[in-house]
């Protein structure tokens, strides 16, 4: 059993260390740009989206909820865990 717990420990591992290593960026050669300048129109206004407070609040309260929820969650499904691992405990013992 401790064997097979020692290749499973390391089959986890070596799979999450190949997923977390970054590859190295692709070589390219440099790519020369040319731009003209009667081309590019110059901007009058003011680039960029304008943000409303109202919008930007209610979204705030939206992600909070969902963060709230999902910690919720989270914390009733630890507890089902435990539970169920004390009950397989008591079993264990009661049994042996």
């Amino acid at each position: 059993m401790v064997k097979v717990r020692a290749v499973l420990a390391g089959l986890m591992l070596t799979t999450m260390v190949t997923f977390a290593v970054p590859t190295a960026p692709a070589l390219a050669a440099p790519v020369a740009v040319h731009v003209a300048a009667d081309v590019v129109a110059q901007q009058t206004t003011d680039p960029g989206p304008r943000i409303n407070p109202d919008e930007n609040s209610k979204a705030n309260q939206e992600k909070t909820k969902n963060k709230i929820i999902v910690g919720v969650l989270a914390a009733v499904l630890a507890a089902i865990v435990l539970w169920g691992r004390s009950v397989r405990r008591k079993k264990r013992k009661a049994s042996s």
